[in-house]
């Protein structure tokens, strides 16, 4: 197949894909009209975080395979009228994006900004960091995917109590013995730690209102590794009785300087690198790499095929 990279991937995925007899052309590495004439004429496009056209799906296009899992980047409703297949990469990159929240759950619970600020500003501990135990609290997950359920497991093994609001959910109880929430809103009071995993749909843009953040306790911490979307960051700025903020992901990325999240000790802002080990980048790439060999195949896995 003729494979267009529009973003850089690991070099072990290209030399799969190169390896396997494809013609891969690099998008970065090539002039404007070049990029323009091999996207015209790829059968595949393997895309990380760049837009994809509608006006492309179309022949010879025949597959787009996403470098990760949430495929808001990509116009699936053209691909699908057109006939050109959607796959990505569930689950590659699971463990480090779930490292990584807890990460921002413990440096928000340890207000380590702030702490770091008050160091370099050549004083002892201000008495108005606030600190917390994370055994206890109550984390509030939003979604139920690969990710969300490994930061369930690491956060119970730090005594967390969890709780997981999901469409995809039943009953009381998830398979972990987590409690189920089947109403967002009724949920949040009650919610310590509120970590957002869902994809960016219709449903859920700016699923996280003024209402919703309103709803949440004093001092509660906002954790987003998922999608910039989902929250609605005007009035995530603007609710001063947070604990503490980190974002992985946000409406536009990298987030203005002048936006109000920039430089505030109570904030963590990360650029959307949640899922970007060393060891993930390699086997996501690889994922990637994988299903467009799979499919020229003519044998698509079934639990990558969108």
């Amino acid at each position: 197949m003729r494979v267009v990279v529009t973003e850089p991937v690991h070099p072990d995925a290209l030399a799969l894909l190169a390896g396997a007899g494809c013609a891969v052309a690099y998008l970065p590495a090539l002039a404007a009209t070049e990029a323009d004439a091999a996207l015209r004429s790829a059968e595949a496009i393997l895309v990380r975080i760049r837009p994809v056209p509608a006006a492309l799906m179309a022949p010879p296009l025949r597959l787009v395979v996403k470098h990760g899992t949430g495929v808001d980047n990509i116009p699936l409703a053209a691909a699908k009228a057109a006939g050109v297949a959607v796959m990505n990469t569930p689950g590659a990159n699971a463990q480090a994006a779930a490292e990584h929240t807890l990460a921002l759950i413990l440096a928000l619970a340890k207000a380590l900004p702030a702490m770091q600020a008050t160091v370099a500003a050549g004083r002892r501990t201000d008495p108005a960091c606030r600190v917390i135990d994370l055994a206890d609290a109550r984390l509030l997950l939003v979604g139920y995917g690969a990710i969300a359920r490994r930061v369930g497991a690491l956060a119970t093994a730090f005594g967390m109590a969890v709780t997981v609001h999901s469409p995809r959910l039943t009953g009381t109880q998830t398979a972990e013995g987590w409690a189920v929430a089947p109403d967002l809103r009724a949920a949040l009071p009650g919610t310590d730690i509120l970590s957002l995993h869902c994809p960016l749909t219709p449903a859920t843009r700016r699923m996280i209102g003024a209402g919703e953040l309103a709803l949440l306790p004093p001092g509660a911490l906002v954790v987003n590794t998922a999608r910039g979307g989902i929250i609605d960051e005007a009035a995530l700025a603007a609710a001063r009785h947070l604990g503490g903020i980190a974002l992985d992901a946000t409406e536009v990325e990298p987030l203005p300087p002048d936006h109000p999240l920039q430089g505030r000790a109570d904030v963590i802002l990360t650029p959307h690198s949640a899922g970007a080990s060393i060891g993930a980048f390699r086997a996501v790439g690889m994922a990637a790499a994988r299903n467009i060999l799979d499919f020229a195949a003519g044998r698509p896995d079934p639990a990558h095929l969108l």
